[in-house]
């Protein structure tokens, strides 16, 4: 049996997020705590503290399973995209003193700064300690089984592919239905733009299913770049839709 530390680094695309040192229970056998840092708004550190288990390998595993799922609370709760952690480095031993993350950076929780990057202005949220311990100590949240799931798509290498990723989680939220996804999604902004749906005289299509099968399928007099660029101009909103679908789960 070991004891030990896996430490992990995952970066933060688009807007930022800071928050100061926090330490949590997990709360899964074999986990100790973890620390996590965000310090600088471009990437989260993170420490497992691992209190026993079997082999090495299995302490990475378990490691990278609970730091995975703090990842995705904080990428979901907060509308962060995160990419995907990897590991920087794992100590283990029954007699090491636990491994400590050590920053430089000064952060000031609860204060959003505008980060100028070149032409482009980047948000970097700044939260406190307290509030990361607060959402990743409870035990469950609704519809927590899809977070990954929302933080895989936030990943994507462009706008236009984020709007469909997106958008094909609401079509398994609700059974492969774009009816279905429209209902959900006029029920949530009954003001949302709509037009008439080319396969059914007597539906209409809401804004975001009409970008989707123009992209998806051939339709007459379709200008692609302009679809391409209402995408992109539409996709947070998308994503703040199908948020609250994920949260509407059980």
């Amino acid at each position: 049996m070991f004891k030990g530390t896996v430490t992990f680094c995952a970066r933060i695309k688009g807007n930022g997020l800071t928050f100061p040192l926090c330490e949590f229970n997990h709360g899964e056998p074999g986990v100790d705590k973890v620390a996590l840092i965000g310090w600088n708004g471009d990437e989260i550190l993170s420490t497992v503290y691992l209190a026993s288990v079997e082999t090495r390998e299995a302490g990475k595993s378990l490691a990278t399973k609970v730091n995975t799922a703090a990842l995705n609370r904080i990428s979901f709760l907060h509308s962060i995209a995160i990419e995907n952690d990897k590991i920087a480095g794992s100590q283990f031993s029954p007699l090491d003193p636990p491994f400590e993350v050590q920053v430089d950076a000064q952060v000031h929780p609860d204060t959003g700064d505008y980060v100028y990057v070149g032409e482009a202005v980047r948000l970097v949220l700044g939260i406190s300690a307290e509030s990361i311990k607060v959402e990743i100590e409870k035990p469950s949240l609704p519809g927590e089984r899809y977070y990954g799931l929302l933080r895989s798509a936030r990943q994507s290498l462009s706008p236009v592919e984020e709007f469909v990723h997106v958008y094909n989680i609401l079509l398994m939220l609700y059974d492969d239905s774009f009816m279905d996804v429209d209902d959900f999604i006029l029920s949530k902004d009954p003001a949302v733009p709509q037009t008439p749906d080319p396969r059914n005289a007597n539906r209409k299509e809401t804004v975001y299913t009409r970008l989707r099968h123009e992209l998806a399928h051939a339709r007459a007099g379709v200008n692609m770049d302009s679809t391409k660029a209402e995408m992109t101009k539409r996709v947070s909103e998308l994503i703040a839709l199908t948020k609250q679908a994920i949260e509407s789960q059980p």
